[in-house]
């Protein structure tokens, strides 16, 4: 997710707490953690924190060579996680993958010149590899079914230990020099961040228990012991850090905390990072019209057993919608309508058109694509595309119907002063919900807007998504990409979620649908996950009330779905109808339509 927030004027702020970081540490202390998007250098025993990147993009999970020369991390791009090494004496930058592959969670062996990192790239699941710096040669080093994740080597370099998730059950497991991987620990609710103590003695391993997150010990003893080391904080999803057998560091309640092995209480190490501070703009979001372009003529009343607003509340029973030149100019009780077309469409379920903030289209686009893409429910959308204009032309009428397409100068900004990439371990909360200072930069309660981007190849759902009708006339069989370990986890109720389906890597439509399905296992509510595409996207865009609700004055675009998406997010493809510029298309029609590509 990324952190959209409305351009301002800047000042500077010093933060003392961050939300979601992590942190290393060398064996003189020196540490790095990840705050904002950006990479920085910490002093030992803490003080005025040093940014090395830029966080134009968003840098995460900084690790420190053994010699404390280097820092590797990886680095959002273009949809992608790359490996970047930062050279402290040179201070430098560069990337150290090499291809478009979802490379992450490096980790040094103890030599210097070899990472260990987990990567996509045999499209078998993750899997563990390796490369040699000096001669960026690379290798693969596990190969088994489901994900092998967040490799770690013990000091001495003879033992790796990692993470395996397959068939509903995470593991810890050990791979020691010249044996059989070995199972130390199994859970089937996750396990993450297992890190070495340096004398090898036992790995730490976070457990995300529904009680909330502890940091157990795997004491590798015979028999082995498994003991409680860490509780009752608000635990950031990174790994514990060792500054030697004695000192570990971790990330919780919003700072650095430090503890000696053998002590049953922490202390903070305190940091200052200055950044800079959005002013409160004179106005959030600039509105802007949105045209009626070429709308149906006369009255169009649609009615059905129930309806959602959009806006909250549940389903209004009993309602009709009149529409009068593509605006709707009244939602009331159904009654007689004289001279009025009244579209009865019996039990079905009446919702705002789908508005998808960020959507991808082909760059030769055939307007018979237009019909396909409402049967998904897309009414308007935002893309990049310099046919934005002609395409909105042609697809208002109603001998090639399509969404509303907003062109590249409606796309949603990045603030390159905050620029917060927000990934499945970097929500705008903590795990209980806390907005520490990084996530207050600006002076708003409230961040303008989320782009949900969640979706990937292992969303729940898909693969059935995959088998609609509307899914089977794409000219080719979709895929998605595969972008998280683990789905995220948001606040049930969580309102500032702006669906955006670009990065999912699915063409547009289905792509909208399955951040639907990502956002719903990701813990969002049905009813807050039709607003993504709905009120809170017409909000981010300067819509106000002209999109995504059915108000009066708002732009006639509805859906009419045969089931209950209040319930099951899922049913909301179940479309037999859409109402486009004050005009009723039939699914079964607009299928036929595309069915011409």
């Amino acid at each position: 997710m990324i952190l959209i927030c409305a351009t301002s004027a800047e000042a500077q702020v010093t933060l003392t707490k961050g939300t979601n970081f992590s942190v290393d540490v060398t064996h003189d202390g020196k540490m790095v953690i990840d705050l904002l998007g950006k990479i920085w250098i910490i002093p030992a025993n803490g003080g005025a924190a040093k940014a090395v990147t830029g966080g134009e993009q968003a840098a995460r999970r900084p690790r420190w060579s053994p010699d404390g020369t280097s820092i590797v991390y990886q680095l959002s791009d273009n949809n992608q996680q790359q490996l970047w090494l930062y050279r402290v004496d040179e201070g430098t930058s560069s990337n150290i993958s090499d291809g478009e592959f979802y490379d992450h969670q490096p980790s040094w062996h103890p030599d210097g010149q070899r990472i260990v990192y987990s990567t996509d790239r045999r499209d078998s699941g993750f899997d563990l590899w390796e490369i040699d710096l000096p001669t960026g040669l690379t290798w693969q080093i596990s190969n088994t079914p489901g994900d092998e994740t967040e490799p770690v080597w013990s000091a001495d370099g003879q033992d790796l230990a990692y993470i395996h998730r397959h068939a509903g059950q995470w593991s810890l497991m050990l791979r020691r020099l010249g044996q059989p991987d070995r199972v130390l620990q199994t859970s089937v609710t996750r396990m993450s961040n297992p890190s070495w103590r340096p004398d090898g003695s036992l790995i730490t391993v976070m457990r995300h228990a529904p009680e909330g997150l502890t940091v157990d010990m795997v004491i590798l003893s015979d028999p082995l012991l498994i003991r409680p080391l860490l509780s009752d904080e608000d635990f950031f999803i990174a790994p514990v850090a060792w500054r030697d057998r004695h000192q570990l560091l971790y990330t919780a309640n919003g700072g650095i905390r430090t503890r000696l092995f053998n002590s049953w209480t922490s202390s903070n190490i305190p940091f200052r990072a200055a950044v800079k501070k959005q002013a409160p703009p004179s106005t959030t979001v600039v509105q802007r019209p949105l045209p009626i372009v070429n709308a149906a003529e006369g009255q169009l009343v649609i009615r059905s057993a129930r309806l959602f607003d959009g806006m909250g509340g549940g389903y209004r029973e009993g309602m009709d919608v009149v529409i009068d030149a593509g605006r709707i100019s009244a939602v009331e009780s159904r009654r007689d309508r004289p001279g009025a077309i009244v579209v009865d469409m019996g039990d079905l379920t009446v919702l705002p058109g789908f508005i998808d903030a960020d959507a991808s289209l082909p760059t030769e686009i055939d307007e018979t694509l237009g019909p396909l893409l409402l049967s998904f429910g897309v009414t308007t959308l935002v893309a990049d595309t310099d046919q934005a204009e002609i395409l909105s032309l042609i697809w208002s009428g109603k001998e090639m119907p399509g969404p509303r397409v907003l062109g590249s100068d409606w796309q949603l900004k990045l603030d390159s002063a905050a620029s917060l990439a927000l990934g499945a371990e970097s929500l705008p909360t903590s795990p209980r919900g806390i907005r520490y200072e990084d996530a207050r930069v600006g002076d708003s309660s409230e961040p303008t807007a989320f782009l949900s981007r969640l979706a990937d190849a292992r969303t729940d759902g898909l693969a059935e998504l995959l088998q609609s009708r509307q899914a089977k006339l794409l000219r080719s069989q979709p895929t998605a990409l595969r972008r998280f370990v683990e789905a995220p986890l948001l606040a049930a109720q969580s309102s500032s979620i702006v669906l955006a389906s670009k990065a999912n890597g699915l063409p547009p439509g289905i792509a909208l649908h399955a951040e639907f399905l990502a956002l719903a296992e990701a813990g969002l509510d049905q009813e807050h996950v039709l607003r993504t595409a709905g009120i809170n996207a017409a909000k981010a865009l300067g819509l106000g009330l002209q999109a995504g609700r059915i108000a009066v004055g708002s732009s006639a675009d509805l859906i009419l779905v045969d089931g209950d998406p209040l319930t099951d997010v899922a049913d909301a493809l179940k479309i037999v109808g859409v109402i486009r510029n004050g005009r009723f298309f039939s699914t079964i029609g607009l299928i036929e339509r595309s069915e011409q590509r």
